[in-house]
């Protein structure tokens, strides 16, 4: 059962991103839902499972967004790579890793998503990325809340 409601979770997070936020948020750079949602899911299980949810997640984005298929699949695959020092049980006692590592993750993300859309990356990129890291820093303790009573 928390399954389907974290893949129901992911879909509306991913037309919200898609097609609404980009039409109601005064600022020109948007908070990356989906990213926020498969980061924290990636922390408390297993890379197979998470790899999955990137996985088609990415290529329903991808149909979204209208970008090549695999584009926002291989960029989110930065998530599992760095969601696994926040999968030792040391870690789930405080908040403040998963904050720090979606600041990287959201970075990193990025940069690999530009580079796989055909942009080089310099400071027109960095410092709107720079602000959405911001953005998600501010997210992950409400989306923490959120998947944690997902999965219970």
């Amino acid at each position: 059962m928390a399954r389907i409601l974290f893949g129901l979770l992911v879909v509306v997070a991913a037309f919200l991103q898609a097609t609404v936020l980009p039409r109601v948020n005064p600022l020109a750079v948007s908070p990356d839902l989906v990213l926020v949602l498969l980061f924290l899911w990636a922390t408390r299980h297993g890379v197979r499972e998470s790899l999955l949810w990137i996985f088609f997640t990415g290529l329903f984005l991808d149909v979204l967004t209208l970008d090549a298929f695999g584009t926002n699949g291989l960029s989110l695959v930065v998530i599992v790579l760095l969601a696994g020092p926040a999968r030792h049980r040391l870690f789930h006692a405080s908040i403040v890793v998963p904050i720090l590592l979606v600041v990287v993750v959201t970075i990193v993300h990025g940069l690999v998503l530009s580079l796989l859309r055909g942009v080089v990356p310099d400071t027109s990129i960095l410092f709107p990325t720079a602000i959405q890291s911001g953005m998600h820093a501010v997210l992950v303790p409400i989306v923490h809340v959120v998947t944690r009573r997902i999965d219970r």
